[in-house]
């Protein structure tokens, strides 16, 4: 079995979120030329900007299975990486119900079966064990955590938000936009419509009226949090092409290819 890690950036997070973060692509614009060095501060490092005609670069990510950055990086046994992982999930069950009895609750069976179904990509598993955590009897989910991403000033906002809006009189339920306009109503001065950014999770724009309730169910990531990056709207927003090169170090083999292959097989990365 092959030890690497996957770094962009300096930041270890999910793929289609690296992706969705260093891209700040907005879903909506036709791709055309990748975003260059100066384009945004905390870039990942590319290619020098290409002369006029040239074929533009891809993206590129660096997968390294040699000298492994200590000085960067824990080096994480599969034990503090099962217990890392697990560490995310009751911090995310806390979140939502105001305690950790749901994970705390489930047999040492499940928890080993929830965390070999990440190791196996296995979704159909991976939800067997998800869904007692979020149908727990006697819990009723309160909360919706949720990480939202400005990739402009690299600043990352974390909040619990609850599924019903406070102060409504029939307890109308949450939806993405008026989470948006609670977390971050500079940018999301309306609950209804995009005004200066759009809220995209793995390159699609979510809609302002999705119940987020719902939203968490069908689009949260392993760790049980919703992370959605903000494509900020303006005329020149660059556009990368579609391509990354996965550039192999230390003598191993590299290769070029489409980002949709690299997102599927890597959409389970958790560290």
């Amino acid at each position: 079995m092959l030890t690497g890690c996957l770094r962009v950036g300096g930041r270890h997070w999910p793929i289609g979120l690296l992706y969705d973060f260093y891209t700040a692509l907005d879903p909506t614009k036709t791709p055309m030329l990748p975003p260059t060095n100066h384009d945004r501060p905390g870039s990942p490092p590319l290619a020098a900007d290409p002369e006029p005609g040239a074929a533009p670069v891809p993206w590129i990510i660096t997968l390294r299975f040699a000298s492994y950055p200590h000085d960067l990086l824990t080096t994480l046994t599969p034990t503090s990486t099962h217990d890392a992982f697990i560490n995310s999930i009751k911090e995310a069950d806390f979140a939502r119900n105001g305690t950790a009895k749901a994970v705390m609750s489930l047999s040492p069976s499940d928890t080993r079966e929830l965390f070999a179904s990440l190791q196996d990509h296995d979704y159909d598993r991976f939800w067997g064990v998800t869904d007692k955590l979020l149908n727990h009897s006697g819990i009723t989910v309160k909360n919706i955590p949720i990480r939202v991403y400005n990739p402009e000033t690299g600043q990352v906002i974390q909040g619990s938000v609850p599924t019903r809006q406070p102060g409504t009189i029939r307890g109308d339920a949450q939806t993405l936009g008026t989470a948006l306009n609670s977390l971050v109503p500079i940018i999301f001065p309306s609950k209804r419509s995009v005004v200066l950014a759009r809220p995209v999770m793995h390159g699609i724009v979510l809609p302002l009226s999705a119940p987020l309730l719902e939203l968490m169910k069908e689009a949260m990531y392993p760790d049980g949090f919703l992370h959605i990056t903000l494509a900020m709207m303006s005329d020149d927003n660059d556009n990368s092409n579609s391509f990354v090169r996965l550039r192999a170090s230390e003598g191993d083999i590299g290769a070029e290819l489409p980002l949709e292959a690299l997102v599927e097989e890597l959409e389970w990365v958790m560290l």
